[in-house]
């Protein structure tokens, strides 16, 4: 096993292991078994030094979690999703995102979709929907998420927010970065479209 497998292989360890811990995660999504890494070539994003370097004042139940991430982060394929157009250069600097796991992930499946997530201090992710529900966990950090039909919400490490189908939302971060894991299932081949709050 080469280095960048070994460090693939710890991340996917300690995904494993959070989900085997966290009844949230596990009602909403089985973990699936027997994956495999793939070769997926790795591309860089503005944000993607700030999760290597973010290995102190990490404001984390998951220590363990986050580094391995934090380590994941210069060999994974990041993307972001939105044009310019839609949500402005300003944000595009601050906002990332790699399928970790997934149809089209490093560790490929059907069963679901994991997305390691990075937001930047002072950011604003405008409000967007999509048709996979979806759950986020926050591993690292702090956010105020806002969501049609549900209360603002400032979600800090193990938190969760659960998005039906289509349901609008929005995330805000001010003082803190967040690194947050988003599971998909179903309907994983419809992306996310910026709307009107």
């Amino acid at each position: 096993m080469s280095k960048t497998e070994k460090i693939f292989d710890k991340a996917k360890n300690e995904i494993q292991n959070l989900w085997n811990n966290n009844n949230e995660l596990s009602n909403f999504v089985k973990f699936p078994d027997n994956l495999i890494l793939k070769h997926i070539k790795s591309k860089v994003a503005p944000v993607t030094n700030k999760l290597f370097n973010w290995k102190e004042n990490l404001n984390t139940n998951h220590k363990d979690l986050h580094l391995a991430i934090s380590d994941l982060s210069p060999y994974v394929n990041w993307e972001q999703g939105y044009e310019e157009k839609e949500v402005g250069k300003n944000f595009l600097s601050k906002y990332g995102f790699f399928e970790l796991i997934g149809p089209t992930g490093h560790y490929e499946t059907s069963e679901m979709a994991l997305y390691v997530n990075f937001l930047d201090q002072n950011a604003y992710y405008p409000w967007h929907n999509h048709e996979a529900e979806e759950l986020y966990f926050i591993v690292s950090g702090k956010a105020k998420f806002e969501c049609k039909d549900q209360n603002i919400e400032i979600l800090s490490s193990t938190k969760t927010r659960l998005h039906k189908s289509f349901q609008p939302h929005a995330i805000t971060t001010i003082e803190n970065q967040v690194l947050s894991f988003v599971i998909w299932k179903n309907k994983f081949e419809n992306i996310s479209k910026m709307i009107r709050g």
